[in-house]
């Protein structure tokens, strides 16, 4: 048997997916926890505020991505110590770039938001891209390896240091400067932990022209990519901060936060697992490939239906047993934010297989569609409906992604459309059979929360 079918086994798909689901489980526990003692440590304008901040560095970092892990999980150089070297030389050399536009861009951005200690807050959020650039590219060499052990090991670690750190400076500081604090903290620790993942790498500063040139040759799609990726994921973010009080912008990132769990989990199964087994598959016959895909996608899929299908129904429910009165509007957020996600997790799927293909045009495609929709949508969402309007567009923006990635998919004869469909019909049947179950037995919808506090046209 070849590598690359070796890499496609049962048993090891298998066992990549229990280990990256059990992970995933084991941080979600942690993260609930930490986001409940959070909430109570912390008013809901401090979340708002992070979540600004937090989206205009993503922003800031994406926009100027040449895919530095991408090249290194799809290069076929990328064990060689010089193009190691050459990756992590240049990602340094962005981070101090980013760091001088975070500085030059703070006092406006607090000008525009009408929040001055936005102007504080970004040039020491700002060190966080040279606190990171200085760790090891070892994460992206385990992933290319495809050693789901060690770095599922690696990112729960992480997790626990991450969230504790969390709580500690809220229990301590308890202002704004607890969570910038822990971002800080929380860089340091993962940078300094790179180094252990794959001890025998360490990195010195050179560029071989060579293999630059390779990696901006592929990063230049995953540049117009991640810019199309920033646009859709976070425009939301930035648009409500504008025109919403911090206090629902800090309710909205808690409901936005719970409604992308189920996509973050096939995020971490896509990126960790699917994307380095098809990169390094690439020689298989594309028929075999994907008939050796399709059933585990399945079963990831219907897993997922049954599981939006729960969450959706009991979202309301949630909200009422873990936040306090402050949090009670993300009661009637989350649901409809709900449907939306399931959209959201057709499309990773999706764009992880083309990225292993080493196609990262269509995911640019399908964020710009995306992008474009937040665009028409928002500002005519909040005219009419206010708050609700926003959330309801939020929902419906992914729906944009699927056609750019299906396409893509098609062309390269790896589509799986009547798996998307049946598993999108299951999900909204098994959600509507719930909610009818919930509401004869007394207990209303998970949408009743709508009546009470969603239909108020105000922004605020």
């Amino acid at each position: 048997m070849v590598a690359s079918d070796m890499q496609f086994s049962n048993l090891f798909l298998v066992r990549g997916a229990i280990w990256t689901a059990g992970s995933f489980g084991f941080e979600l526990i942690i993260r609930t926890i930490a986001s409940v003692v959070l909430a109570r440590l912390l008013a809901p304008e401090l979340f708002g505020i992070m979540l600004i901040v937090n989206s205009i560095k993503t922003g800031l970092e994406l926009i100027t991505d040449i895919g530095i892990g991408q090249n290194i999980v799809h290069n076929p150089n990328a064990e060689l110590p010089e193009f190691y070297d050459t990756a992590w030389t240049l990602r340094l050399i962005r981070s101090f770039l980013l760091w001088l536009v975070l500085l030059a861009a703070a006092d406006p951005l607090a000008r525009f938001y009408g929040t001055p200690i936005i102007g504080s807050i970004l040039p020491v959020l700002g060190s966080v891209f040279i606190i990171g650039a200085l760790g090891s590219v070892a994460p992206y060499l385990v992933k290319k390896r495809i050693r789901f052990v060690r770095i599922t090991i690696y990112e729960a670690s992480l997790t626990i240091f991450a969230y504790a750190s969390n709580i500690l400076l809220a229990y301590f500081i308890g202002t704004i400067w607890a969570l910038v604090s822990s971002i800080l903290v929380i860089a340091t620790g993962q940078s300094i932990a790179t180094y252990f993942l794959l001890p025998g790498i360490r990195h010195r500063l050179r560029i071989r022209k060579e293999y630059a040139q390779q990696i901006f040759s592929f990063g230049g799609w995953v540049f117009v990519s991640s810019i199309a990726y920033f646009l859709a994921m976070n425009f939301d973010r930035l648009y409500f901060g504008k025109v919403a009080s911090l206090g629902i912008v800090g309710i909205y990132g808690i409901a936005r936060s719970l409604s992308d769990l189920v996509v973050q989990l096939v995020l971490r199964l896509s990126s960790d697992l699917v994307f380095p087994v098809i990169a390094a598959s690439r020689t298989m016959p594309r028929a075999k490939l994907r008939a050796d895909l399709a059933p585990k996608r399945l079963l990831i899929l219907f897993v997922g239906a049954a599981a939006f299908g729960v969450m959706i129904t009991s979202a309301d429910i949630v909200i009422k047993l873990l936040y306090d009165q402050r949090y009670q509007a993300a009661g009637w957020m989350l649901p409809i934010l709900l449907v939306g996600s399931w959209f959201s997790m057709l499309a990773v799927f999706n764009d992880s297989t083309l990225m292993g293909f080493g196609k990262p045009l269509y995911s640019a495609l399908s964020n710009s569609l995306k992008f474009l929709w937040l665009v028409i949508g928002l500002p005519f969402g909040i005219m009419h409906l206010g708050v609700l309007g926003v959330i309801v567009v939020i929902s419906t923006a992914d729906v944009w992604r699927y056609p750019s990635t299906f396409v893509g998919q098609a062309r390269e004869h790896f589509s799986f459309g009547r798996q998307d469909f049946a598993c999108t019909l299951v999900m909204l049947l098994f959600t509507c059979l719930l909610e009818a179950l919930r509401s004869a037995l007394g207990f209303g919808t998970s949408f009743d929360g709508l009546y009470e506090l969603g239909l108020s046209k105000s922004p605020t």
